[in-house]
């Protein structure tokens, strides 16, 4: 997929991506994090091959604690090396992790924290390696997987959703993308060879394994698209490229500019005006505001959104106040608009995703 085609995909979890500063030296301040953080299931409901990944996996994948935020982590070396995402332990040197706990369902809490050093950073593939200095006994890492994951195949799921820890969830690939190229909250231009799936995850999943049938690690478990079952998964191919990395790898900072107006011409479609913006600092038009003159004609906002020349995405101020109203996208690049967001006042960002009927 293109750049951006999934409209600003979400991150796994907007809390994840706060920066934390400095050495954390006192695990102590972690466990208050960990007081909302819901015990373990049984695992009765799950079938057969389900609960044979599960087990086999589970003690592997890692509730990771940074700052305030959770996320989730996998086990990869006997060493003790984990694999997560970068926006799961932002800028800290240290984090916290908690491995799963012995007794199934068990609540976790201070005395299951392990500290772990951030010992490797790659910004482009939002991917960081932690390192603990103790795993505990008769915990197996997880193995990485081959470089061919094939579209239809069956795919797992393990993390801390919402914080409810350890919760296993299945799919199917639905495509992998070369080069994919995606951007969160940190505005930070992501690049990495992605999974696609349609295994549900949600904020929390972030950092931790998406699992073949062979119960190795196909993907990291990143972020999440506008519309339904459209989940992404960092590869395991980039995985393996972090683990050959000699030194950290930096992404380009983020652009930081406000919105340009480049022209404003009478509208040929209502009377009043359009006006025409430059929204990423390019220098290019993104953007046409249509302002008409009557109020009871709402303003609109046609924008390309992946770069491509096309109008994607139209956003609607029905009271001409400034509130974003109602939003229609085209998530796919066939011209059609397939997808409505909806807002709440004095939000920024839509509150409900709904596919258009057609």
């Amino acid at each position: 997929m293109p750049k951006a085609t999934t409209r600003a995909p979400k991150p796994a979890s907007p809390a994840l991506a706060r920066a934390v500063g400095g050495v954390d030296r006192n695990i102590r301040r972690y466990a208050d994090v960990l007081d909302g953080v819901q015990p373990e299931g049984r695992s009765a409901t799950r079938g057969a091959g389900d609960t044979r990944v599960y087990k086999a996996a589970s003690p592997a994948v890692v509730l990771v604690v940074s700052g305030d935020s959770l996320g989730s982590g996998a086990l990869i070396s006997a060493d003790g090396k984990i694999i997560t995402n970068l926006h799961v332990v932002g800028d800290a040197a240290e984090v916290g992790v908690v491995f799963k706990p012995a007794e199934e369902g068990a609540r976790v809490g201070e005395k299951d924290l392990r500290p772990a050093k951030v010992i490797r950073r790659d910004g482009i593939a939002d991917l960081a390696l932690l390192q603990v200095s103790q795993v505990p006994a008769g915990v197996t890492p997880l193995k990485l997987g081959g470089q061919s994951v094939e579209v239809g195949a069956d795919v797992h799921a393990i993390g801390h959703p919402t914080g409810q820890t350890w919760t296993y969830t299945r799919g199917i690939v639905s495509q992998v993308r070369q080069d994919y190229e995606w951007s969160a909250e940190d505005k930070i231009e992501h690049k990495a060879t992605v999974v696609q799936t349609q295994t549900p995850i949600n904020p929390g999943n972030s950092g931790g394994p998406l699992l073949n049938d062979a119960i190795e690690i196909v993907g990291v478990n990143s972020f999440s698209g506008q519309g339904e079952g459209m989940n992404y998964a960092v590869s395991a191919k980039d995985v393996q490229a972090l683990l050959a990395l000699t030194a950290d790898r930096a992404a380009a900072p983020p652009k930081t500019c406000e919105v340009q107006e480049i022209a404003t011409e009478p509208s040929k479609k209502t009377k009043g005006k359009d006006v025409f913006m430059d929204t990423d600092c390019d220098g290019e038009i993104d953007a046409v505001m249509n302002i008409p003159d009557s109020k009871k004609i709402p303003i609109t906002y046609a924008a390309d959104s992946d770069g491509d020349g096309k109008i994607d995405t139209i956003l609607v101020d029905v009271g001409h106040d400034g509130q974003l109203d109602l939003a229609t996208y085209d998530t796919d690049g066939d011209g059609k608009y397939d997808v409505e967001g909806f807002y709440r006042k004095g939000e920024d960002e839509p509150y409900r995703l709904e596919k258009v009927k057609n």
